[in-house]
């Protein structure tokens, strides 16, 4: 949430793309609940034969119009939120770019080529992630999460529905517990990415000393172990990242 509260001057700048994609992940909430109470009403309707094929026929056709529309609607607010993302991609990248032109020599000297990279590409990668993945999630789950509660509630059952949450609590437990591990698992892994950038800056700067002492291989080697310690990295953050999946299904299963 402390990454939302920095980039929030963003949001507020292109409140209208943000608005109006949050606006249409609604609306599809609200649709995609449609098709399933509709198909309700055409299996109770067929196994009691008082529904005629006119009405079976008219009841598909308005789910399959519901679909059409989901559809369009999933494009635009691609368009809408991803387009705002990428959007602030660019502009971190340039102001990133800004500040580096106006250090003084001292702060290259502090600051190695490798990590600056990685953070002109990696870190802005993942904010950009955040900007537009994360703001997906995080809207579809709340809106989604709610409708379906309220319909459950109100159509079916309020018993059944507090049973149902009843798992709930725990898998957030478990959730909480594997973003902790996430987080520092990550942060390793962009340590590692930036140590493999820059000794692959400094290979290439440096290639005509390497080939005239003949120190190929001994540079192959050194880069070897710095990719297999970045590979080895990512794969424990793959690790993590994997178990959020199987946890909510297992949950949802329960």
């Amino acid at each position: 949430m402390r990454l939302f509260s920095q980039l929030r001057g963003y949001f507020f700048r292109e409140w209208r793309r943000y608005l109006g994609a949050i606006s249409l992940l609604m609306m599809i909430a609200i649709l995609q609940l449609l098709p399933p109470k509709l198909v309700g009403m055409i299996v109770d309707g067929v196994t009691r034969q008082h529904m005629a094929a006119r009405q079976v026929w008219l009841l598909i056709g308005v789910i399959l119009l519901a679909a059409g529309v989901v559809y369009l609607l999933r494009y635009v607010w691609r368009v809408l939120l991803f387009g705002a993302s990428y959007q602030l991609a660019v502009e971190l990248r340039e102001d990133f770019y800004r500040q580096l032109s106006r250090q003084h020599p001292a702060f290259y000297l502090r600051h190695r080529t490798g990590d600056l990279i990685a953070r002109a590409t990696n870190d802005v990668d993942r904010v950009v992630f955040a900007a537009g993945e994360g703001v997906l999630t995080l809207v579809d789950s709340l809106v989604m999460g709610c409708a379906v509660l309220v319909v459950m509630s109100t159509q079916i059952n309020w018993q059944l529905t507090l049973l149902a949450l009843v798992p709930m609590p725990v898998m957030a437990i478990v959730i909480k517990r594997y973003g902790d591990q996430l987080h520092q698992r990550f942060r390793l892994a962009q340590a590692a990415f930036s140590s493999l950038n820059d000794q692959t800056q400094q290979s290439l700067t440096s290639i005509r000393m390497i080939k005239a002492f003949g120190l190929e291989d001994h540079q192959s080697d050194q880069f070897a172990a710095t990719a297999r310690d970045a590979g080895e990295k990512n794969m424990r953050v793959a690790r993590i990242d994997a178990r959020f999946d199987p946890t909510i299904y297992i949950a949802i299963g329960i």
